[in-house]
């Protein structure tokens, strides 16, 4: 990392902390879901997890979810290339890593309320469908959390818990914003509840004309989500959400491209039905989600437009039941069964190029998950067995242990083992597919402390990962022809920092930071990542300041790597004209920063926004 770099994220990270800077974060908030299926306290968990909650996500402006755990969540990265909007296929950002770990590979899970989210054909997620209005918290597992989720979840997992009304009456919450490159966004969102009957209705518009030629970006999208308390016992909720994007790819600026477009139409659905003893508690969970995909992969100008559009579509459909049991006093024993259902099909030229015809896969899981508590110390250990269609068993075991010598200090120390099946692709489409491959395989090994100073006022965590993979999967030459094959290994380890100081009632900071080493070099997996921010707010101003500082970003693989280094500056100045009605303005890149997270595609300069906020 050059000198000149360094100088400039330590003078920002002073400058936040000296003049107020971003939103107070939620990551060292307490109750988690995500490592139990139940809820249990962060301090008994010895996975580490962090939270982004519902403030931190209003603060953000953002449409979607993906920038905003850039910033909260150490570890995390995800590649970028204008001003909004990710898209799918050849030059699409929106490529999640975590710890080094590829969702674009599929080795990071996103999941919508415990319900697994992504194209099925290749295993991605498609990160413009996650979007921040609809979303009451994220809860980030970093590390393999296959014991509860499986297949995918091999490098860790994103659950975004959707939003829920818990107080009588209505609220209705809209955001208007615009500025830069054609860029304007528009929220609005109604939650109602009434005795045992909640409901949550939101509609999202993004768009951006882009600030390079043919690099235009529009996303619509809406959830419908209602909730029944039956008995004091049992609740039933169902969820529909709808995303509608287009966008078009211009091509790294050597190889300028025409006519790349991605016309994208994803549906999400899910029906639980919850319970919940003195003694026992679980769910039993419904979902099913689908996409088509029209792809124009463009051409340069020297060569003729493409005569045949790529269409895809996929599906996944799966149920899962779930049983928590306290067993004896400290002790809870979680039972669960999985399965899930998906496939799909795609074409160039129907009659000459069909690359999946109908392709259906099957896979059944049982897990076990112990928690037991005794003393200062919690203990957990959990083991999953999974069958799939084509390559049979694949065992996933987990084991931790965290200390609390006292309130508000733990350390936590685990291990777990992660898995990724061979997706359709790899499988089924393009000549290089074959079944003669098994899933890749991960082991992440843990060490985390945390301890609270100053009365709670600063909370602090600090954790130490060693991460190793075997049986991955590459495309190689064999004899002349090229096929996937279990052929790559990998060991990566690093360092995690978090930080929330509150030394006021109106003024609070946070930071995270982290350092990744690869023995492989993989792009979108910086080396160092440093954020800084905090918030002020004196009377009806609200100020923030945020800087993320980017070292060692890979851009490519070649002998003599490109790699980027940056530092991407924040400012929001809000004004409340009254209770209901906010005015803000927003500033990005305030540093006129040049820099690429994808090679061949620069990132805008200075953008300026201006918006309100009315909340009823």
């Amino acid at each position: 990392m050059k000198k000149p770099l360094i100088l400039t994220i330590v003078t920002i990270a002073l400058a936040a902390f000296a003049a107020g800077a971003q939103e107070s974060t939620d990551t060292l908030e307490q109750a988690v879901v995500t490592g139990t299926r139940v809820a249990v306290s962060r301090d008994l968990l010895p996975v580490p997890v962090s939270i982004v909650g519902r403030r931190t996500l209003e603060a953000s402006d953002e449409n979607n979810i993906l920038p905003v755990l850039m910033e909260q969540v150490p570890g995390l990265f995800v590649t970028t290339r204008g001003v909004t909007g990710f898209s799918v296929s050849n030059g699409a950002a929106g490529a999640i890593s975590v710890r080094g770990f590829g969702a674009a590979d599929g080795r990071v899970l996103v999941l919508i309320d415990g319900h697994p989210q992504f194209e099925a054909l290749y295993g991605h997620p498609v990160g413009d469908e996650y979007i921040a209005a609809d979303a009451e918290r994220i809860e980030v597992s970093r590390g393999a959390s296959s014991v509860l989720y499986g297949s995918n979840a091999m490098g860790g997992a994103i659950n975004i818990i959707t939003r829920k009304h818990t107080v009588d009456g209505n609220r209705l919450n809209v955001k208007l914003m615009g500025g830069s490159y054609g860029t304007y966004r528009g929220s609005a969102t109604d939650s109602y509840r009434n005795g045992r009957f909640s409901g949550t209705a939101s509609i999202n518009y993004d768009r951006t004309a882009g600030h390079r030629t043919n690099s235009a970006f529009n996303s619509l999208s809406g959830m419908l989500k209602a909730g029944y308390e039956i008995s004091d016992n049992w609740n039933v909720s169902a969820n529909i959400d709808l995303v509608k994007s287009y966008s078009e790819n211009p091509g790294p600026v050597s190889a300028p491209i025409l006519e790349g477009t991605a016309d994208i139409l994803r549906g999400m659905s899910g029906l639980s039905f919850e319970n919940r003893y003195e003694r026992m508690k679980g769910a039993l969970n419904f979902y099913y989600n689908a996409g088509n995909h029209i792809i124009n992969d463009g051409h340069v100008a020297s060569k003729p437009s493409q005569q045949y559009l790529f269409h895809g579509f996929d599906y996944m459909a799966g149920a899962n039941l779930y049983e928590a049991f306290d067993i004896f006093s400290g002790n809870t024993l979680t039972a669960g069964i999985d399965a899930k259902f998906y496939g799909g099909d795609a074409y160039r030229n129907p009659v000459t190029e069909y690359y999946a015809d109908h392709v259906n896969l099957r896979e059944f899981a049982g897990y076990l998950f112990d928690q037991y508590n005794i003393g200062k110390f919690a203990l957990n250990l959990g083991v999953r067995v999974e069958h799939h269609s084509v390559y049979g068993i694949e065992w996933a075991p987990q084991a931790g242990i965290a200390f609390s010598p006292a309130a508000g200090t733990s350390f936590k120390l685990s291990a777990a083992k992660g898995f990724r099946a061979p997706n359709i692709k790899e499988m089924y489409m393009f000549p290089a597919s074959t079944e003669e491959i098994l899933p890749e395989e991960a082991w992440s090994y843990d060490f985390t402390a945390s301890h609270n100073f100053f009365d709670g006022a600063l909370k602090a965590e600090l954790g130490l990962y060693y991460t190793t993979g075997s049986n991955l999967i590459a495309n190689v030459m064999i004899d002349g022809i090229r096929k996937f094959r279990n052929v790559g290994a990998f060991a990566n380890k690093g360092v995690e920092f978090s930080a929330v100081w509150t030394p006021a009632r109106n003024l609070s900071f946070n930071a995270n930071y982290s350092f990744l080493h690869m023995d492989t070099i993989y792009t979108g997996a910086p080396r160092h990542k440093l954020y800084v921010g905090g918030n002020w707010r004196p009377g009806r101003w609200d100020f923030n300041l945020g800087a993320m500082g980017i070292a060692g970003l890979y851009l490519n693989t070649a002998a003599t790597p490109a790699i980027s280094n940056y530092v991407d500056l924040k400012a929001r100045v809000g004004f409340k004209l009254s209770d209901a009605i906010q005015i803000f303005v927003r500033g990005e890149n305030l540093l006129n920063q040049a820099y690429e997270t994808m090679e061949g595609f620069p990132m805008p300069g200075i953008c300026g926004f201006a918006g309100l906020t009315l909340s009823l």
